[in-house]
């Protein structure tokens, strides 16, 4: 077992086990929440000194393969970590610091040299991938492979890293290598006593060597003005906020069950299942019950969703596809949060009266009335409104899904025409049943919107409502196929204007009260223009993982 109250290193003064203390308290409450084999994924996650969502899937499948998948959703989102780019975060220094002698006390340090090794090949095989994948790897981020720790042992392979490294980080400026320079000096406590460095500890060095780094245009500049740029001293101030909480503040990830189920080709149930994700909620606002005169919350639920790699469109077996639809395409798509249900009508209500952003929203456009219906009637642009209005009221960065997100979460991990199986039933889901799929069914056509999650089953990422009820806005441009389309699960635009100005059609997806199940497939796509306004048209939101709060 875990030693969950293992001592740190003795400490030298007060202000050391200031932060000694915070750094357990840290360990212990992840601990508690969270359990044991989430806390070995910790472990390990406090070896390179930056990570990444794909490479801590990595550590989890080849380190602690019987981690459920969401501990690493666990591990970046916990408060062990903070986020300092898109998909990209850090673990603050005495954390990383006592998680890392743990690992040595539970596996040894052999494991170290293992995690040395691996992180070698890891960043070798991404050399080894297709240029625009390893731009998107090494090019946009290359600091967390500059900063990994390698081991003496594979000099001839790190050579060759080291060289492609060195080419890919040329451009970047002293104030961005400076600061890898400082996260050396200051987390390479117990690696370096172990003998390991960062690719790159020459920029560290030169910094602290007292021979500072400077781009090229301040160079050109001293040259023109005929001056010499001399180094000099300065203190930082860093301040540190006094928890003296078990909670950490703010948002917390919490666990929620729920089932999800199969059906066969007829519709009939074959597999029912109780399943479990992680969510937070944004809370909108506490007000006074009319009836009962207590006090009830306002808030969007929004469930993690692991990243992952997804093969998008339909097949051409699958039944009554449509060529908009091909050619099926592999996308990679990086963790993030999406709502457990569509926008209901409470919700829209609360967010119509923030300060506007762009343009004016209608108070109460759905025709179907009801707090927890989903919000219908909404154009494109109404949905961007909404998204933006929510983040600049919480500070985090909510949007519309891209079309690659939309079908990866409506998926679940599922190649099935509907994430329930072969066909649907409205059992179900809120469509027009008067017709069928494949070999299902006949049932109720409802002819109107129902309450978000009414039907009590969700897909196997907990998301409720994915097919049917209300047709769900995307970000993306219409497309007629996917010739082109990205792969890395991004919106797909024709041009980089302003978002809340883009002109012509947007994507529809998932069907909904008024349409046949053949339109509800997971796969489905459907094309509208931006200003379109239906009572069949509604959303639900996205907020980014790498993007989000501590």
């Amino acid at each position: 077992m875990a030693d969950l109250s293992a001592p740190l290193t003795q400490p030298n003064n007060q202000a050391n086990s200031t932060r000694e203390d915070l750094a357990t308290r840290r360990i212990r409450v992840f601990a508690q929440r969270y359990g044991e084999k989430a806390l070995f994924l910790a472990y390990h996650a406090a070896f390179p000194l930056t990570l990444t969502s794909d490479l801590l899937y990595c550590l989890r499948e080849n380190f602690v393969p019987d981690c459920p998948w969401y501990t690493v959703a666990d591990v970046l989102l916990s408060g062990l970590c903070q986020p300092v780019g898109y998909d990209l975060y850090e673990m603050e220094g005495k954390t990383r610091d006592a998680l890392l002698r743990r690992l040595c006390n539970e596996f040894g340090e052999q494991r170290l040299k293992e995690l040395a090794n691996f992180m070698s090949e890891y960043i070798a095989s991404r050399l080894q991938v297709e240029d625009n994948n390893r731009a998107l790897v090494f090019g946009e981020r290359p600091n967390w492979t500059a900063l990994a720790y390698m081991s003496p042992d594979a000099q001839e392979l790190i050579d060759i890293i080291k060289q492609e490294l060195q080419r890919l980080t040329a451009s970047a400026d002293a104030k961005e290598r400076i600061r890898w320079g400082v996260l050396v000096e200051s987390y390479a406590d117990l690696l370096s006593q172990k003998g390991f460095q960062p690719l790159l500890l020459e920029w560290s060095q030169q910094i602290f060597d007292g021979e500072p780094i400077q781009d090229e245009e301040e160079k050109e500049i001293a040259a023109v003005m005929g001056v010499f740029l001399q180094p000099f001293e300065f203190d930082v101030a860093v301040i540190t906020p006094n928890i003296t909480s078990d909670n950490e503040p703010g948002e917390e990830l919490q666990p929620f069950e729920f089932q999800t189920v199969t059906v066969n080709a007829r519709g009939q149930e074959t597999n029912r299942e109780r399943n479990q994700a992680f969510y937070f909620v944004e809370l909108l606002r506490k007000a006074e019950g009319k009836v009962e005169q207590t006090l009830t919350t306002l808030g969007i639920e929004m469930v993690a969703i692991p990243g992952g790699r997804f093969l998008m469109g339909s097949p051409e077996k699958e039944p009554k596809r449509r060529k908009s639809e091909s050619p099926q395409h592999n996308v990679t798509v990086q963790p993030f949060f999406m709502s457990k249900y569509p926008v209901t009508q409470a919700q829209w209500r609360f967010v119509v009266h923030l300060p506007q952003v762009n343009r004016e929203l209608k108070p109460d456009p759905s025709d179907f009335k009801g707090n927890n219906r989903p919000v219908e009637k909404a154009s494109w642009y109404d949905a961007v409104e909404f998204c933006d209005r929510l983040s600049q009221y919480t500070g985090r960065p909510y949007s519309l899904p891209s079309e690659a997100e939309w079908e990866y979460a409506c998926r679940a991990g599922t190649t099935t025409p509907f994430h329930f199986g072969e066909t649907i039933t409205s059992e179900l889901a809120n469509y027009d049943a008067t017709e069928i799929y494949g070999a299902g069914v006949k049932g109720i056509y409802r002819e109107e919107t129902t309450v978000v999650g009414s039907f009590e089953v969700a897909n196997a990422f907990g998301l409720y409502d994915m097919h049917g009820n209300v047709w769900e806005w995307c970000l993306d441009d219409w497309h007629n196929n996917y010739e082109g389309a990205p792969t890395d699960g991004s919106a797909w635009f024709n041009e980089n204007d302003n978002i809340s100005q883009k002109s012509g059609s947007a994507v529809l997806r998932g069907g909904s009260w008024i349409t046949s199940p053949v339109l509800c497939r997971s796969a489905s796509r459907y094309g509208n223009i931006r200003v379109g306004r239906d009572d069949s048209f509604g959303f639900r939101l996205v907020c980014a993982a790498g993007r989000i709060f501590r």
